[in-house]
């Protein structure tokens, strides 16, 4: 019955992306293979769903890119999915976006396939740490080092992949610490990674740095980069576009000027789920309680950064 359910789920999946791309007036080709779903995107990229984190396949003149690596689980699968879109093509680089597991699973996988793995500094750093994530209710060994960034940075740059330049953005404490964002200014792509959720509410990672200040700045900067026309690639789930960025925007814009206030009178995270302080929003992004609790606790962590107002 779990495997069944687990289809239907990736079948779903499958069409609320094939409806999404319609609105881009994307040509509707889908590919199941393993439990994965492909669409091209662009003559050059390639969306991968159902890997436990969306996936992004570039074609370069010199090899293929990779944006992110999905789950252990899905490793093997991808990784067939991954040969049979490179053909005779080298795969030389991925990109992970930051440091969660289901976005890095599959890192072990693509470096054997001879890929350098290219990430900020403080995702390198989490993947070879001892931790806890709460809201996760997970611990966190290192990880072997072949799954580690071999080529680290600490801020915004860009990248020459053989036809197109890929830009690549720091949000610092956003979804966590590490977070960055790819842009493809010449495919009008943007791969926002866990900087923008599935359609639930997103949740900031308070364990390796993560607070809603940092996520609605760097929400900000890719509202200045997207226009009408952008593809925007969210942490899974269909594709998004520059309107549904701008709604997750202003969802937390509200609700952080409302916990901000009710902080401030002394409420507790529980005493505003327990107010259905998200009501209005509840219907569109699904349950609230992690959301809530993770942000509260974050905006206790950045006190200073709010103006020292508790």
């Amino acid at each position: 019955m779990k495997k069944q359910q687990i289809r239907r789920r990736r079948l779903v999946q499958g069409l609320a992306l094939t409806g999404t791309l319609s609105a881009f007036g994307i040509p509707l080709s889908l590919l199941a293979q393993d439990g994965l779903v492909t669409h091209m995107l662009t003559d050059r990229i390639t969306l991968v769903s159902g890997a436990g984190s969306n996936v992004v396949l570039f074609r370069g003149n010199d090899g293929i890119t990779v944006v992110d690596s999905g789950s252990a689980a899905m490793a093997n699968a991808l990784a067939r999915t991954i040969r049979d879109f490179a053909g005779a093509a080298p795969v030389t680089t991925l990109f992970n976006t930051h440091w969660h597991q289901d976005h890095t699973g599959g890192n072990e996988a693509i470096c054997e396939m001879g890929a350098h793995i290219v990430a900020h500094e403080n995702t390198r750093l989490w993947l070879t740490a001892d931790f806890d994530v709460e809201w996760r209710n997970t611990s966190h060994s290192p990880r072997p080092e072949t799954a580690l960034p071999d080529i680290t940075f600490y801020e915004s740059g860009a990248k020459d992949l053989g036809g197109e330049t890929v830009q690549y953005f720091h949000y610092e404490q956003a979804h966590t610490d590490g977070d960055i964002a790819l842009f493809f200014p010449d495919s009008n792509v943007l791969v926002a990674g866990g900087l923008m959720s599935d359609g639930t509410y997103p949740i900031t990672d308070i364990a390796t740095g993560g607070w809603i200040g940092g996520l609605i700045q760097a929400n900000t900067a890719m509202l200045a980069l997207a226009n009408d026309a952008t593809v925007i690639v969210p942490e899974n789930g269909p594709v998004r576009t520059k309107a549904e960025l701008q709604a997750q925007y202003d969802m937390l814009i509200d609700l952080y000027a409302t916990m901000k206030a009710l902080i401030q009178d002394g409420l507790t995270g529980q005493n505003m789920l327990d107010r259905g302080i998200t009501a209005p929003y509840d219907a569109t992004w699904g349950d609230p309680t992690e959301f809530l609790l993770e942000t509260y606790r974050g905006m206790w962590a950045h006190t200073s950064d709010m103006g020292g107002f508790i």
